[in-house]
C-alpha cells in the first residue's frame, strides 16, 4: 500500500454510540476506527470504502487523502487538532485503538502497520522538538485546577470509565473517588488501576443502575462527567444535582460543548461544560502560539518526507519537497 492510497474520514463531533454498520466495518477489519469523546476518525483505503463510510460519519465529515491524510493523523496524534492544543490524551487513545485493531490481523492492519510505526516515531520527534515545555497539557490537569478549593474536601463523582475518564481520574482529589458507569465491569477495571497506582486512595464503584448513580450525584461534592450528553439520562442527572445540599463544589461536564443541546442542564448551579473549560483555561501567549505553529509546519514537512518514501534520517533537497508540496497544500 502506497501513501497516496491512504484515506482518512474525520467527523469532529461527539458520537455517543457508533452506527452498527460502522462498528461492523471496524470489527471485520475494513476500516481502522479512532473514537474519542470529541471525534470519530475512520482510516481506510479505496474509493468504494470511502463512499460506504462517508454517510455513516455524517454530512460534515472531512476527507483527507495521501500525504494530507498522514499529515492529519500526525497533527491529531500530536494534539494539534484538539481544542486544547498540545494535549496528550489523544495519543494514548490512538495507540489503544491501534493496538486493538492490529490484534485482528486484517489485511488493512498489515497495510497500515508501516505507516502507524512511522507515525508514532514522528509524533515522538515533533513533540520533543516543538511541544516540550508547554506545561501540563491534559484535561486532567485542567479539571484539577478547576476543582481545587483550599480547605475543602469531599467525595468526587466520576461519571464514565472510558479513555477520557481514565486519563482524568488520577488528577482528581477529594476524600473519596466514586465511579459511576453504565457498564460496571469497566468501572471496576478503572478502580483497580487507580488502586494499583495509589493503594491508600479510597475508590468506590457505584452499584449498577440509575438510582445508585443519582444518589451519588446528590451526595458528592464535585462531579466530573466524561461521557457524551444523553437525552435519556441528563434530565434526571441535572435534577439530582440541583436537589443536593446548598454547599456544593463544581460540576464539570466534558461531554457537552457550547454547541451541544444542553437544555436539560439549564440553570444547573456551578456547572462548566467543555467549552467553558477551554475558555477559562487555555493559554494564548505568544510563545505557545509560536511553538504550535512550528509543530504544525513540522507535521506538514514530515508528511512530505513520508510521501517521498525515504528514511527519517536521509537528507532531502528543496527540489524534492517543492515537487510534492502540491499534494498537501
Amino acid at each position: 500500500m502506497m501513501l497516496r492510497e491512504l484515506q482518512v474520514l474525520h467527523a469532529n463531533q461527539a458520537v455517543a454510540q457508533l452506527p452498527e454498520a460502522l462498528l461492523r466495518a471496524g470489527t471485520d477489519g475494513r476500516t481502522f476506527l479512532i473514537h474519542t469523546c470529541q471525534r470519530l476518525v475512520a482510516v481506510h483505503c479505496g474509493a468504494q470504502m470511502r463512499e460506504t463510510l462517508r454517510p455513516l460519519l455524517g454530512p460534515g465529515a472531512e476527507l483527507h487523502e495521501g500525504p494530507r491524510a498522514y499529515a492529519f493523523l500526525l497533527r491529531l496524534a500530536c494534539g494539534l487538532e484538539s481544542r486544547l492544543p498540545g494535549e496528550t490524551e489523544v495519543l494514548g487513545q490512538l495507540k489503544q485503538s491501534w493496538a486493538g485493531f492490529e490484534a485482528g490481523h486484517s489485511l488493512l492492519a498489515q497495510q497500515l502497520n508501516p505507516f502507524m510505526q512511522s507515525l508514532f516515531r514522528d509524533v515522538k520527534d515533533v513533540r520533543s522538538r516543538f511541544l516540550s515545555g508547554l506545561g501540563s497539557a491534559s484535561y486532567g490537569s485542567l479539571v484539577r485546577r478547576l476543582l481545587d478549593v483550599p480547605g475543602e474536601a469531599g467525595p468526587v463523582l466520576l461519571v464514565g470509565a472510558g479513555q477520557l475518564a481514565e486519563s482524568v481520574a488520577p488528577w482528581l482529589r477529594g476524600s473519596e473517588l466514586w465511579i459511576a458507569n453504565r457498564g460496571q465491569p469497566r468501572a471496576l477495571q478503572l478502580a483497580d488501576k487507580l488502586q494499583q497506582r495509589n493503594a491508600a486512595r479510597p475508590v468506590r464503584v457505584m452499584a449498577p443502575g440509575l438510582d445508585a448513580e443519582l444518589a451519588a450525584w446528590r451526595a458528592a461534592r464535585d462531579v466530573v462527567v466524561c461521557v457524551p450528553g444523553d437525552a435519556a439520562l441528563d434530565a434526571a442527572r441535572a435534577a439530582a444535582w440541583r436537589a443536593a445540599r446548598p454547599s456544593r463544589g463544581q460540576l464539570i461536564h466534558l461531554g457537552i460543548d457550547d454547541g451541544s443541546d444542553a437544555s436539560d442542564w439549564a440553570g444547573a448551579p456551578a456547572m462548566l461544560n467543555l467549552g467553558a473549560v477551554y475558555a477559562l483555561m487555555q493559554a494564548h501567549d505568544e510563545l505557545r502560539r509560536a511553538q504550535m505553529a512550528r509543530a504544525e509546519r513540522a507535521c506538514t514537512e514530515r508528511s512530505l518526507l513520508r510521501a517521498l518514501g525515504h528514511s527519517d534520517s536521509e537528507p532531502h533537497g528543496w527540489e524534492d519537497l517543492i515537487g510534492i508540496h502540491s499534494l498537501v497544500s
